[in-house]
């Protein structure tokens, strides 16, 4: 489905890293953005750098009130023809020193967060004839990584969810598009080299431009799947082909043994 100026994208995430870049981005564009975020002074600043975008405050947790901007959306702006969803919490170490109810918070922002998103988003888009959907899952999900198995399976989630979205809803003129990127430079990243630096050390992540670049061919393309940075398509089909083999090179890489 090509894009036209003055449709109508929702992005989530859209305070930092990301999806505020997916929001500028769109803006440049020409669509009217309507910017979700649970972080109220975020959105401040982004409607700052590009005054047309509306902010919409709301935490993806809670299906009333994500079901509530979804319809305030529509009146306020139109129906929504592509959903880029970026909302998503990160926490690292090993799996079974953390307190399962972080885990399970942690699934719940990631997995549950897209789920609710794409529950509310869908019908609206389906009833005005299609849409897009892009999905932010990782290559974390595909590759189990020590210290990000909390993280990892929340992710895998989201990639078995877009799988199962776009083969039920084809027939209703339903796009999806999962995103996998490895590291990107957002604030999560920081955060993480300073809580669990063991897990990505000094190297830098990939630039948000660099995946929003890989999410505009993927979507150009009508592909499923979009695995943005070097080697990331390499991991994903070495993960199917010879899973021991890789989780025994990523183990090495990241814990020396």
């Amino acid at each position: 489905m090509a894009s036209v100026p003055g449709e109508v994208a929702i992005v989530t995430g859209a305070a930092s890293g990301i999806g505020r870049a997916a929001a500028l981005r769109l803006a440049r564009a020409g669509w009217a953005v309507a910017a979700v975020d649970v972080d109220a002074a975020g959105l401040d600043a982004l409607s700052e750098r590009a005054p047309g975008v509306r902010s919409f405050v709301c935490d993806v947790t809670d299906y009333a009130a994500v079901a509530a901007v979804v319809r305030d959306v529509g009146r306020e702006l139109g129906p929504p023809r592509r959903l880029v969803h970026c909302a998503a919490v990160g926490v690292m170490g090993r799996l079974l020193d953390q307190d399962p109810a972080e885990t399970l918070r942690l699934m719940n922002v990631v997995y549950g967060g897209t789920l609710h998103m794409v529950r509310a988003v869908v019908p609206a888009m389906a009833a005005q004839g299609g849409g897009q959907v892009v999905l932010f899952g990782s290559i974390g999900g595909w590759v189990p990584i020590p210290l990000g198995g909390g993280y990892g399976a929340a992710k895998a989630a989201v990639h078995f969810l877009a799988e199962i979205v776009a083969a039920e809803h084809r027939g209703d003129g339903i796009r999806v598009l999962c995103v996998c990127p490895p590291a990107v430079e957002t604030p999560m990243l920081s955060r993480i080299r300073v809580e669990t630096p063991e897990v990505i050390g000094p190297r830098r992540g990939l630039s948000p431009e660099k995946v929003l670049d890989s999410m505009d061919r993927a979507l150009a393309r009508g592909r499923l799947w979009a695995f943005p940075g070097r080697g990331t398509h390499a991991m994903w089909t070495a993960r199917r082909l010879a899973p021991r083999a890789l989780s025994g090179l990523v183990v090495r890489a990241l814990v020396g043994r």
